[in-house]
């Protein structure tokens, strides 16, 4: 009765697993488990079975159960612990082919006698219990599987050393579930006890399914497990200063360095695993999407987030990794540069404005020459200031444009700036061409507008010429892109080294500073537009701007 209470024991657990299935380690267990639940029926009908051909096939199908018992048990403690790359190498092939070989051998016993002998009945407490001698392929096969199980426990015992008591309870209560059938087989097999004709093997499993029960049931056995901790290890988790969460497959933190317990937890007394959500006000899902989180703890503030998805080495997920970078003080000073900004700016374009006004009345009213020259000289820096201001504030709207693009004529947009600047510098000539005239281009329009505007303008407002000249051809771009090249070209004196390089570089620095706003306007707008910008010198400077087309 006690081996048939353990293979419906083993049977409920196996239904269990199977809603496990697909997690780490769940999967070879089902086996382990199957493999139980089969010798104890087996075994446990056979004691009431005296048809001598149907009892030795009843043997045969325990002996071969307990074979597979310790693989499968190897193989889950692998791909529990994050292992399971091992379990598809040349090596663990030769562990399969044990169980799998014992069962060609079983099948063929009566032929070769390699696993038992002498097969007899030898009743005893009224069961039709049998005795026989093992042979030296059984003892081997048997030894295999009870050493594949230790190997297997020593696994989990190494996962109880490295993390904890995360996974302390589980795994405690699966290593002690492989001691009952261990001794059951080691008595039967060496005959110890008063009764060596039982295998109590069978009643045994009674206390193994009993501790499975409690490790699948009682705990968060497949929940979470070594593995990813194991792979977030892989990733340098502990050279991270950063606030680091380990997630399982069911965003639960199973895992967090010195800093994120600072900032999230403010002990170390917290029990994993917990929900992220519960931690964080926010599901993981959000977390990616905003890329920033806000957080309100002493020790907190502004965190950027990093998500990196971790697999184990046969690519199975086995959780993700969320790195928080405190971009606080970042924030901060962006904040109180768009503030700055917004100040001069509005303040420049009033003062400029007076001074302007000023100096033209005064230009108008004075009739000394020299005073008259002097106003319009302030007036003209006064204009050249309010300039900047205005290009400043193209350059942040350039910034914080989110990208539309539309499909546009090459034409309509040449055709607008040299409309705009026929009035502005009516001095200026600008020429344009386009290959093929009636070139149509995916992109956004105002981008390309300031960036084409800008270009030109810087052509005409460094001219030394009274009545420069700025010619502009636009064509189709070179495979495999596929988009457009413009061509700008003036008669000017070469952009200096300096310049080109501040823009390269991206910033301004104490030797590097860049005369030309409207360049830096033009530059980013092709940073904005993917695309790029050389820079040549053949009587005079040759901008080459080259743009991708914007996806649908």
């Amino acid at each position: 009765m006690a081996s048939i209470a353990a293979g419906v024991g083993a049977l409920y657990l196996l239904q269990y697993l199977y809603s496990q299935k697909g997690k780490a380690g769940a999967d070879w267990f089902m086996g382990n488990m199957a493999s139980v639940a089969l010798f104890c029926l087996s075994y446990g009908i056979s004691l009431v079975i005296t048809n001598p051909t149907l009892r030795i096939v009843l043997g045969a199908v325990a002996f071969i159960c307990v074979c597979f018992m310790g693989p499968f048990f190897l193989a889950f403690g692998l791909d529990y612990t994050g292992r399971g790359d091992l379990i598809r190498t040349p090596l663990f092939g030769i562990v399969a082919i044990v169980p799998l070989l014992s069962i060609g051998l079983a099948a063929t016993n009566s032929i070769h006698g390699l696993i038992w002998a002498d097969f007899q009945f030898d009743p005893v407490f009224g069961l039709a219990t049998v005795t026989y001698t093992v042979q030296p392929w059984g003892v081997f096969a048997l030894l295999f599987s009870i050493g594949t199980a230790a190997v297997g426990s020593l696994l989990l015992i190494g996962a109880i050393l490295s993390y904890g008591s995360l996974y302390r309870r589980e795994a405690t209560a699966v290593i002690l579930s492989t001691l009952p059938p261990s001794v059951g087989v080691s008595f039967w097999l060496f005959e110890i006890g008063p009764v060596p004709q039982l295998h109590l093997t069978a009643p045994l499993m009674l206390i193994h399914v009993t501790l499975d029960a409690y490790a699948f049931v009682g705990t968060h056995m497949f929940e979470t497990n070594p593995a990813t901790q194991r792979m977030a290890e892989r990733t340098g988790l502990d050279s991270l200063s950063d606030p680091v969460l380990i997630l399982d497959t069911e965003q639960q933190i199973v895992g967090a360095n010195d800093r994120a317990e600072d900032v999230f937890f403010n002990t170390t007394s917290i029990s994993l695993p917990v929900p992220l959500e519960a931690t964080l006000g926010v599901t993981l899902e959000t977390l990616r999407e905003t890329g920033e989180i806000t957080v309100e703890t002493e020790g907190g503030g502004i965190f950027a987030v990093s998500y990196t998805p971790l697999t184990d080495p046969s690519g199975e997920s086995v959780g993700s990794m969320v790195v928080l970078y405190d971009v606080t003080d970042q924030r901060q000073r962006e904040q109180q540069l768009a503030v700055l900004n917004r100040i001069l700016r509005h303040n420049l374009r009033n003062e400029t404005t007076v001074i302007s006004g000023y100096a033209e009345l005064l230009e108008a009213d004075s009739t000394d020459p020299h005073h008259v020259t002097q106003a319009g000289t302030i007036a003209a820096a006064s204009n050249r200031l309010k300039s900047i201001a205005e290009k400043v504030r193209t350059f942040e709207n350039v910034q914080q444009r989110v990208r539309q693009p539309e499909s546009l004529s090459i034409r309509d947009v040449v055709a607008d700036i040299e409309q705009t600047y026929s009035t502005t510098y009516p001095d200026a000539t600008i020429t344009w061409t386009a290959s093929p005239p009636d070139l149509r281009f995916r992109t956004d329009p105002e981008l390309l507008s300031m960036l084409l505007k800008n270009l030109v303008e810087n052509a005409i407002v460094h001219s030394e010429s009274s009545e420069p000249t700025v010619p502009v051809a636009v064509s189709e771009g070179d495979a495999p892109r596929k988009g457009i090249q413009v061509v700008i070209r003036d008669s000017n004196d070469p952009i200096p080294d300096y310049e080109i390089e501040t823009l390269r570089a991206g910033e301004e620095t104490p030797l590097q500073h860049g005369q030309g706003v409207g360049l830096w306007i033009a530059y980013w707008c092709i940073r904005k537009l993917n695309g790029e910008i050389d820079f040549e010198y053949d009587e005079g400077n040759v901008l080459i701007v080259s743009l991708p087309p914007m996806a649908e």
